[in-house]
């Protein structure tokens, strides 16, 4: 499996975006962060096994983890330390469901809060889930075949979904271990502003998904991405997950 990470700071935008990406060590404290970065791309393969992380987009000056220390008033990390891992992770995933039911009705009391403990979640979740990413900001899923790009949403999590799919307070995490275990398609993760993008580049986001996503290998869909954001005003973040799919491999774009 090969996962490609995009991120481009708008031309005229104020807003940071912020790319957070947690190592195999972040559960003990110990996470890579880039941020404030302009036209930072990464690149990662072979990520089977391994925590890949969390990107945030969107979220002003503030990290995800940073919303979660400033609304909680603790450094979770420490408070994993100081009362037991399991002990955290229980109460994330109890107080996780009450979140995301509050935030995807958006009648959240406190929004912020939502989105801080949706953060919380999707870092220690992979002790449920495997492998994950938490896309934190309005954002839509593309499940790819070799021949179209189709937007998933819960309705089709049966044929297409990739499985833990879920909204937090405007956010989805997606597990890598659904994907993996989902033979039939690859996948794209955008931002609303990256789908603005491709409607203006393309006759429609799926024509300008299908057409990044069939690109020979990530880098070069990295490098494509970079030229379709150039100049442009608003924060554009994308993530893709290309996978060896028999039934693919004569066809350009889906080979490891």
């Amino acid at each position: 499996m090969n996962i490609f990470c995009f991120t481009n700071k708008g031309a005229n935008s104020k807003i940071n975006t912020d790319t957070i990406l947690f190592n195999s060590e972040a559960i003990s404290g110990n996470p890579l962060i880039i941020n404030e970065q302009n036209n930072y791309s990464h690149f990662i393969n072979s990520i089977e096994g391994s925590v890949l992380g969390v990107i945030a987009d969107g979220l002003g000056d503030n990290f995800a983890s940073k919303l979660a220390v400033e609304t909680y008033n603790e450094n979770f990390l420490d408070l994993i330390e100081a009362v037991g891992e399991q002990e955290i992770i229980n109460w994330i995933m109890h107080n996780f469901i009450k979140l995301e039911v509050n935030a995807a009705r958006e009648s959240a009391d406190d929004k912020i809060k939502a989105m801080s403990g949706a953060s919380i979640a999707g870092i220690l979740y992979h002790k449920f889930a495997g492998v994950f990413i938490f896309h934190a900001g309005d954002s839509k899923i593309f499940a790819v075949d070799k021949d179209k790009a189709m937007q998933i949403t819960k309705d089709h999590i049966n044929g297409y979904g990739l499985e833990n799919c879920a909204c937090a307070g405007g956010g989805h995490y997606i597990s890598i271990e659904g994907a993996r275990r989902n033979k039939n398609h690859n996948y794209f993760i955008a931002t609303n502003s990256m789908c603005e993008l491709l409607s203006k580049k393309y006759n429609s986001v799926e024509e300008g998904v299908f057409d990044i996503m069939k690109i020979d290998n990530a880098e070069n869909s990295i490098n494509e991405l970079k030229k379709l954001s150039e100049d442009y005003e608003d924060n554009t973040t994308a993530l893709g997950i290309k996978k060896f799919i028999k039934e693919f491999e004569d066809t350009k774009g889906f080979i490891k």
